[in-house]
């Protein structure tokens, strides 16, 4: 039996008339003479007794009202009560980069606005590895990485493209000059997919870095204290840029890295993890299906 026939058995009761009932609930009269009939057949008596053109109600469903009107506050006290559970309490994101951090953070102040209600958990990923296994089991409901995956059971998707800036200290510049190979240089680590972009310029320039290290935040600080040239991604130096602390050089080659978005193929969306997915496809500077895909599902 379906609770809605009780909703309109309560309201035919409290007005005794079937028509001016159908219109409160928006149904036609013949909707509502029908719910009354399936009540009356399931339960195996009359409700309501028509006299002429007076509707009058039974014994039987006098007795009915009030289990009536108990079944629907006890649906209403389990629809509060459950209404907490609707919403994930925590969204688990990692980050293969702490540079995606960049790219998440605007996103997240906009998403707070929407879900007060609802954290989002960050951990950041010392490898792809590691981001990957993630998500393969249900650690991450997503990922923010910056190297091509190839698993079958993995969705990507790019949403942003970041330029690679060469950067070095002023001091720096005003002793070796503005040609970039000059300089000393400062890297990541064999293997990690910054390297990656440039390492075969430096094999080609013979360049041998001075000093070498695990993450780009490192590279940074190790620019900024005059050590050398780095390779770091606009948006970790912008602010040293437009503050003068760091300058760009203009004639080294261009390269830029993309983000993208990893989440299990047989990944089951709730409303706010799609739409933190959907703030960042919205935020997307290259072409990305990410937006298409999430509403298509």
């Amino acid at each position: 039996m379906e609770l809605r026939l009780l909703e309109t058995f309560l309201l035919v009761a409290k007005m005794e008339n079937i028509t001016q009932a159908a219109e409160q609930l928006n149904f036609s009269q013949p909707t509502v003479t029908a719910q009354i009939r399936t009540l009356e057949e399931h339960f195996g008596v009359l409700l309501f007794e028509r006299v002429g053109k007076k509707l009058y109600i039974t014994e039987a469903g006098q007795r009915l009202i009030g289990y009536a009107e108990k079944l629907l506050l006890i649906q209403g006290e389990a629809q509060a009560a459950l209404q907490e559970f609707s919403y994930d309490k925590v969204i688990k994101v990692g980050l293969g980069t702490a540079v995606a951090a960049h790219t998440l953070s605007p996103v997240l102040q906009e998403f707070q606005k929407q879900f007060s209600n609802v954290s989002v958990s960050i951990e950041h990923c010392f490898d792809i590895p590691i981001a990957v296994k993630g998500i393969l089991d249900n650690s991450f409901d997503f990922a923010i990485i910056h190297d091509e995956i190839s698993n079958n059971r993995i969705m990507q998707f790019d949403i942003i493209a970041q330029k690679l800036m060469w950067v070095a200290h002023p001091c720096l510049i005003e002793k070796y000059g503005s040609d970039v190979w000059e300089h000393p240089f400062i890297a990541l680590k064999q293997g990690k997919i910054y390297r990656k972009k440039y390492d075969k310029l430096l094999k080609e320039k013979r360049v041998r870095p001075v000093l070498e290290y695990s993450d780009s935040e490192a590279i940074r600080q190790a620019v900024l204290n005059g050590l050398g040239v780095g390779v770091l991604p606009e948006v970790l130096v912008k602010n040293d840029l437009v503050e003068g602390t760091l300058l760009a050089f203009s004639n080294a080659p261009k390269l830029t890295i993309n983000f993208s978005v990893i989440f299990h193929r047989e990944k089951t969306f709730t409303i706010p993890i799609r739409t933190l997915l959907e703030m960042l496809a919205e935020q997307a500077n290259i072409d990305s299906n990410l937006l298409e895909y999430i509403r298509d599902i």
